[in-house]
């Protein structure tokens, strides 16, 4: 029961940070709408939905840390000893870094009436909080989620270049690459949702009909990358994680079968709004297909963690360098 509520709250997270990163630059684009082609309703959305990100940056980071509470509660070791290589400067400097998105996606905010003659500045404020959200958190969290499986390097510190190598390790390009695409699917499903919500009016029409299908078009592009990145995944996990995955174990196997359905009916789906088919229908079934879909391989990538880790993760002896990082940080 604990580990099913545990998939739902990192799912809830992912989905959180997913429009926390990508959300500023439909903002961009919403705003830009409104400047050339004085659609306001567009504008209206835009900040809105600029409101909309600081909120879910801030959901993301208290449910972040409520993970790494019962992280700690259930004595990760294999975690919190991959947490422990990471240099505390850089975890130092990625607190600046979410402070950093925090200031620019209020001053967007902020500045929206003000800075209407100088909208490129404006922009370039949005554009930065994406930029650096986009470029540090998923390689970092990444870093350490391949971390927990590699035992040789737990109780010692990477140094800057040890840091540099792993971000264009094999393992974690690909899974970097995945979320930046999920990323953004999960702005064109809300794209759509939002466009959805400015219902028939007269006046309105044809901006609703450009949301929904732009929204779509903005889902599935990734959606359908993800197939090769997926791929291309799989071929660089662990063999003690692949295995389960093709066959190994049958949690595994289907839920990672599961994922792989509703990732072809999500495209399926939103090809057919993309083309014009905008019934209400199909973009609650696209909504419902997304959340389901990132439950599964949620769940599908716990299973291939726990199998990877074997007994790695059980012991509740916390490693030296742990015990050095709390020193430090207190």
């Amino acid at each position: 029961m604990l580990q099913v509520l545990l998939t739902v709250l990192v799912a809830l997270h992912l989905l959180l940070v997913d429009v926390a990163m990508v959300g500023p630059l439909v903002c961009v684009w919403l705003e830009w709408r409104d400047t050339r082609y004085a659609e306001r309703a567009a504008g209206r959305l835009g900040k809105t939905w600029a409101g909309l990100v600081n909120w879910t940056l801030a959901g993301g980071i208290t449910l972040g840390c409520l993970l790494l509470a019962i992280r700690w509660r259930m004595d990760d070791r294999a975690y919190f000893s991959a947490v422990a290589a990471i240099p505390l400067g850089r975890l130092w400097f990625g607190l600046g870094e979410l402070l950093f998105s925090f200031g620019c996606m209020g001053a967007y905010v902020a500045l929206w009436n003000r800075w209407r003659n100088h909208r490129l500045m404006h922009r370039a404020l949005a554009i930065a909080a994406a930029a650096n959200l986009l470029m540090h958190f998923p390689a970092l969290f990444t870093i350490i989620s391949v971390l927990t499986t590699r035992a040789d390097q737990w109780g010692q510190v990477l140094d800057r270049a040890g840091y540099q190598r792993l971000l264009l390790d094999a393992e974690v390009v690909p899974r970097v690459i995945h979320v930046w695409l999920a990323a953004f699917a999960a702005n064109g499903v809300l794209l759509m949702v939002f466009g959805l919500r400015l219902g028939d009016d007269e006046s309105q029409p044809a901006l609703r009909r450009r949301l929904i299908q732009r929204g779509a078009w903005l889902g599935l592009a990734p959606t359908l990358l993800q197939i090769p990145v997926g791929l291309w995944l799989v071929l660089q996990m662990p063999d003690a994680a692949r295995q389960p995955l093709l066959g190994g174990d049958w949690l595994s196997s289907g839920l990672f079968l599961g994922s792989l359905f509703l990732a072809l009916h999500l495209i399926h789906t939103l090809s057919a709004i993309a083309q014009g088919d905008q019934e209400p229908k199909l973009i609650h079934r696209s909504v419902a297909i997304l959340l389901a879909l990132v439950l599964l391989m949620v769940g599908t990538r716990a299973c291939l963690h726990e199998r990877a880790l074997g007994p790695l993760g059980s012991s509740g002896d916390r490693p030296a360098a742990l015990h050095r990082t709390e020193i430090a940080f207190q």
